[in-house]
């Protein structure tokens, strides 16, 4: 199963976003210390979602006008994580 990061400026950015993806009905959201491969400074916070909820996701950021620096899909490949950027 893939995951969605989405790295946030701040921790209390960081918990707005899962505050609204979690009233959205994105239960499984989680905030997390951001991942050093994708950590480029700054904030060490980001919020993990499941992938399978993309679209929704991208509608409660656009709809709540939630900032958030960028997004990646999370993968485990060859019992390793992998991140791709999608924004």
């Amino acid at each position: 199963m893939s995951n969605l990061i989405i790295t946030a400026g701040s921790v209390t950015a960081a918990l707005r976003l899962e505050k609204k993806l979690n009233a959205a009905g994105i239960i499984n959201s989680a905030v997390i210390h951001t991942p050093p491969a994708i950590n480029s400074g700054g904030c060490s916070y980001s919020v993990r979602a499941p992938y399978k909820n993309l679209n929704l996701i991208k509608e409660v950021l656009a709809d709540k006008r939630v900032k958030y620096r960028r997004l990646f899909s999370e993968e485990t490949v060859n019992g390793e994580r992998a991140y791709n950027a999608l924004s």
